[in-house]
């Protein structure tokens, strides 16, 4: 089973919790199938390392030790590679004369660059020779190409892989901007070329035999194992999430009650706003007005759960959870309605006492 991505949307009218860090009203803490969708993805990662390094290894070492025995193989270095080198050389150059880098830490980065630039020449030349002799067709090297290239993400910016999988306002936000970086099918398509490389090359290159796979072989098999015990497990949460969103989502239309217009459970009179202490400006809390703690009883009168609750009065589950108490010591469905302050729609002003009917 493919890993499974979690899309967001830009919010158009501002966080379903203003008062709350988080896009869910359950809090920051993960539930079980945002749990297992990260281990999943963990333990891709490290079966990604290791396939991603055996065919690094296969081409750099099989398929570039072959190029270095017929003349004319290497490939040019491209001129705008050349200018970057020079406009990198001319940087560093700049920020040494300028006290802004020591000599050593500019030393390590030109290293850092040359062996990273002979590593990414190497690795072109390696996948056009193997284009040349018939190992992968252009199209199979630009894909593989591009896979080595998503091994990058996950050695050195794995926050960016796990980042879809996040309640946080901030992430889900940068996410609605920028696309993640994780790859469902990833694994997948270079565990294909990892399998074929033998049948590819037997008969066009002397092959060198590594005892990695060897070492590996136990995690590998438990790593494969728990993947597929994991994909099936999360099929199912997701197939439960799917009827927890629907019944959800079902209980969220208020059409046909009274609580509408003035009295929707988002109308601002129902929340503390935020206000200035002389220079000092305290931001909305999310707290309920005494007209705001009535219209969310009145929810419960109609018989809606926790967690619609939280969801219709912008409010964290605990808190509706504490509410719901509140409403079963106040009577449940036999409690007293208390009488709420009726608002105009267009002016927002509270109306007289004779015109709220």
């Amino acid at each position: 089973m493919p890993g499974v991505t979690k899309r967001h949307l830009k919010h158009e009218n501002g966080h379903a919790f203003p008062a709350s860090r988080y896009i869910d009203p359950r809090g920051g803490r993960p539930s079980a199938i945002e749990r297992n969708i990260l281990r999943y993805r963990a333990i891709e990662a490290a079966l990604y390392l290791f396939y991603s390094e055996e065919i690094h290894s296969f081409l750099l070492g099989d398929v570039h030790r072959e190029t270095t025995r017929k003349s004319g193989q290497l490939l040019p270095e491209p001129p705008e590679e050349k200018r970057l080198q020079r406009l990198f050389a001319h940087l560093l150059s700049d920020a040494k004369t300028a006290d802004k880098v020591s000599s050593e830490d500019a030393a390590a980065l030109q290293n850092l660059l040359g062996h990273d630039r002979q590593q990414g020449k190497r690795l072109k030349t390696a996948l056009a020779f193997a284009i040349e002799i018939g190992i992968f067709t252009n199209e199979e090297a630009n894909e593989l190409n591009s896979l080595l290239s998503y091994r990058n993400d996950i050695a050195h910016r794995i926050h960016l892989v796990m980042s879809d999988i996040s309640r946080n306002n901030w992430s889900v936000d940068h996410l609605t901007f920028a696309s993640p970086t994780y790859k469902s099918d990833a694994l997948d398509r270079l565990r294909i070329y990892r399998r074929s490389l033998w049948e590819r090359a037997r008969s066009r290159l002397i092959l060198t035999l590594s005892p990695n796979r060897i070492l590996f072989e136990l995690a590998e098999q438990a790593f494969e194992a728990d993947l597929k015990r994991l994909g099936k497990t999360i099929e199912k949460q997701i197939n439960r999430e799917r009827e927890r969103f629907n019944a959800i989502n079902a209980e969220l239309d208020l059409r046909g009650t009274e609580l509408v217009g003035d009295l929707s459970p988002r109308f601002p009179a129902n929340h503390r706003p935020s206000y200035s202490y002389g220079d000092e400006y305290i931001p909305a809390t999310g707290h309920l007005t005494e007209r705001g703690v009535e219209i969310c009883y009145r929810l419960f009168d109609l018989g809606k759960s926790p967690i619609a609750v939280a969801y219709l009065m912008g409010m964290t589950l605990r808190s509706a959870e504490r509410r719901q108490q509140s409403w079963i010591k106040a009577g449940g469905f036999q409690r007293i309605r208390t009488d709420v302050d009726r608002y105009d729609m267009q002016s927002l002003r509270r109306r007289p006492v004779d015109q709220e009917k």
